[in-house]
């Protein structure tokens, strides 16, 4: 998958940051990221851009107002996605005028963009999780996904039994991975991410899918699996 990123901010310092940390974010989820920097309206205006475009537009952005230059992308019929960088706070409620994404506040963090870029991920990814290696790419639909449990360094994909291929290996911690699932996937232990929709029974100690596959649940985890488990039976 691939993400074109438009940066318009005129501090060197900043823009050099985040686009790092979009890279940074980029490898942890297996997106290749394609990123443009400008300083100003005038480098950016005669650019053409994706109508999948991702924006980050620094508000304050020299003599510019970087609103307005959100205003007129709306006004020339792009879609995507804007997320405005500021330093101040006060701005924030701004953004509904253009039906901004998000906002970062300065200094960003990898956790604040992560956070931001989470509704982006699971829109690229759609229903489907994207299994790579060196050799293949392979879109597992979430609906086929058991579970995933981490080994070491790497996060085991297990499936349906009776698919062609009920197991995969992935290169990646178990932390990342859950950033990008969707809700009904839940940690139920330091080792286990559970599909909560092939639950059959949960117990204190462990829970039974529906391929009578079971893994244990730690007690710090109990009662949020409990909540979840509940919301879904309706209970």
């Amino acid at each position: 998958m691939k993400l074109n990123v438009t940066i318009l901010e005129d501090e060197a310092t900043h823009a050099a940051q985040l686009k790092q940390l979009l890279e940074k974010w980029g490898k942890q989820n297996n997106i290749s990221t394609s990123i443009r920097h400008y300083f100003n309206d005038k480098d950016f205006s005669e650019k053409e851009y994706d109508e999948d475009e991702l924006f980050f537009i620094d508000i304050e952005l020299g003599l510019a107002n970087g609103m307005d230059i959100a205003k007129q992308l709306r006004r020339d019929g792009f879609c995507g996605n804007i997320i405005f960088l500021t330093a101040f706070s006060e701005y924030v409620f701004d953004g509904y005028h253009v039906q901004a994404l998000d906002y970062l506040l300065k200094p960003i963090s990898q956790n604040k963009l992560e956070q931001c870029m989470k509704p982006i991920l699971r829109n690229m990814q759609g229903s489907y999780h994207v299994y790579k290696t060196k050799t293949e790419t392979v879109k597992i639909p979430y609906n086929k996904i058991l579970a995933f449990t981490s080994f070491r360094h790497y996060v085991d994909i297990i499936t349906q039994p009776n698919d062609n291929q009920a197991f995969f290996r992935q290169k990646i911690t178990l932390q990342n991975l859950q950033n990008q699932l969707p809700k009904e996937f839940v940690r139920c232990h330091r080792t286990v991410i559970v599909n909560m929709n092939k639950v059959m029974r949960l117990t204190n100690k462990d829970i039974t899918l529906s391929d009578n596959s079971i893994y244990p649940v730690s007690e710090s985890y109990l009662e949020h699996v409990r909540e979840v488990f509940s919301k879904l039976l309706d209970i």
